[in-house]
């Protein structure tokens, strides 16, 4: 990773990532009064799309399932604290590329909020001065900002 890249990587005094798109960290009991909320809203939105979801029982809890999907989920990374990242220093002062791949990524489209899933990969060049990050880190943060 070059230093100029390493520095638009916000880690704060915890060597914990700065949050991401607006992120907060929630306690669990945040977590589920949003759920709640989310789940009374959906209701609604469900009712003004003109479903008949009370009586079905495949749908019978379906907003409390999608805010849960959401927040648990989905868009976990907003709701959770970000991962403990840490580097260290390039003592072999190794300046080729460090890859992971394959990394499992759910998330959804902030445009028409549908969820998707696929694969992230991730490379960077360290630089010989620099700091290099440990691999399952990588996943940690393609997960958090998913």
């Amino acid at each position: 990773m070059t230093d100029d890249l390493l520095s638009k990587i916000t880690v704060n005094d915890n060597n914990k990532l700065a949050f991401a798109n607006g992120s907060i960290s929630r306690t669990q009991d945040e977590k589920e009064q949003i759920i709640q909320n989310a789940a009374a809203a959906y209701e609604k939105y469900m009712d003004a799309l003109g479903f008949d979801w009370r009586s079905d029982p495949n749908s019978a809890d379906t907003p409390r399932r999608v805010a849960k999907a959401f927040v648990n989920d989905l868009a976990a990374g907003c709701y959770n604290d970000p991962p403990n990242i840490t580097t260290f220093d390039n003592v072999d002062q190794y300046d080729g590329l460090v890859f992971q791949g394959n990394i499992k990524t759910n998330s959804f489209c902030s445009h028409h909020h549908l969820p998707f899933i696929g694969q992230t990969h991730v490379a960077y060049i360290p630089g010989k001065d620099g700091q290099v990050i440990g691999l399952s880190k990588l996943n940690r943060i393609v997960e958090w900002y998913a």
